[in-house]
């Protein structure tokens, strides 16, 4: 019975050590798959706000970064993937203030371009008044 009590109480300490071991390795894979979803994330709202567009090559740079964070994690190599994912955020949020920059920029030539015009049609209405002999 001796020799049974202590086969139990081995098969016990293995059954915990081999749970530890999955929940530490769970633990570990868990940060990188978070960062892989932010990533996810910030590369979607890149796409939204117009970085194909106006950001592609920082886009693209994301999208590469993310793609590596995806095989390091298949590698189970926590770091990297989480490195990679961090990367790839933060270019993918660089990607879209970009495109937004790009698309203010846009907006303000075009705004100027409609005050230059503006102010050219008032110029010709004034000459059209002197010439007609108002004030």
């Amino acid at each position: 019975m001796n020799r049974r009590n202590r086969i139990q109480q081995l098969f016990i300490v293995f059954v915990a050590l081999g749970l530890l071991v999955s929940g530490c390795a769970g633990a570990h894979s868990a940060l990188p798959r978070e960062k892989i979803s932010e990533g996810d994330k910030a590369i979607r709202e890149a796409r939204e706000s117009n970085a194909s567009q106006d950001a592609p090559a920082e886009l693209k740079a994301a999208e590469d970064k993310l793609a590596a964070a995806r095989a390091a994690l298949g590698k189970k190599d926590y770091a990297d993937a989480t490195r990679l994912a961090e990367q790839a955020s933060v270019d993918a949020d660089y990607a879209r203030a970009k495109g937004s920059s790009e698309k203010a920029r846009k907006k303000a030539e075009e705004l100027n371009q409609n005050i230059k015009t503006l102010r050219q049609e008032i110029e010709l209405l004034s000459e059209q008044i002197k010439l007609q002999g108002g004030n």
